[in-house]
């Protein structure tokens, strides 16, 4: 199989981190996350902020709410806020990586900024409410259902703002999955045979 990425969104309590893990682990690449909100902040030569501090910025939907310029005096440079500017900077490295090596990313809009590549699966990971609901208790420290869905509608916000598409749509994934049918493991598994089969 030639170089392939897969891009993997997911519904807050699905397990879509742990599967995206799975899948990485599976195809022997990277799994890239977090770690590219820190290289766009490096590019754009920001060392000022915590990682709390930039994934909060990097969440936040422009203009950026009251609440938050405390922490960020310097809110703007040139004309554009700074988180359009880490959306933009970590788009250019999403870009790059899928140009050059085979890897798994989690969230980030990048099925959006990958969609006219050849060698992407765009992947979205959903459950049940009841599903969710039970590992909002057992996974997320006791997180309710309603507090699950308040975090998937900041990420919908957030994908809308930045993609003008609506987060979850089918008609933006190339596969759909609901992780309640099956272990983890099966899942990844799954998901990994479909690239396999599909991605030449």
């Amino acid at each position: 199989m030639s170089n392939v990425v897969i891009t993997i969104s997911r519904q807050y309590g699905a397990a879509g981190r742990e599967i995206a893990t799975k899948v990485a682990e599976k195809l022997g690449v990277h799994l890239y996350d977090r770690q590219l909100v820190h290289i766009a902040a490096a590019q754009l030569q920001i060392d000022e902020l915590s990682e709390e501090e930039l994934l909060k910025l990097e969440r936040e939907v422009p203009p950026l709410g009251l609440s938050f310029t405390p922490f960020f005096s310097f809110g703007m440079r040139g004309e554009k806020p700074l988180n359009q500017q880490i959306f933009e900077a970590e788009a250019g490295v999403i870009a790059r990586l899928a140009r050059n090596e085979s890897c798994v990313i989690l969230g980030r809009c990048a099925d959006f900024v990958l969609h006219n590549e050849r060698n992407v699966l765009s992947v979205f990971i959903h459950a049940s409410d009841k599903f969710r609901a039970d590992r909002g208790v057992h996974a997320y420290l006791g997180k309710t259902l309603e507090d699950l869905k308040r975090e998937d509608e900041k990420r919908a916000l957030y994908y809308k703002h930045f993609t003008a598409q609506e987060f979850g749509d089918p008609e933006n994934y190339d596969l759909v999955v609901r992780s309640d049918k099956g272990t983890t493991d099966e899942i990844a598994e799954s998901i990994v045979a479909y690239a396999k089969a599909f991605i030449k």
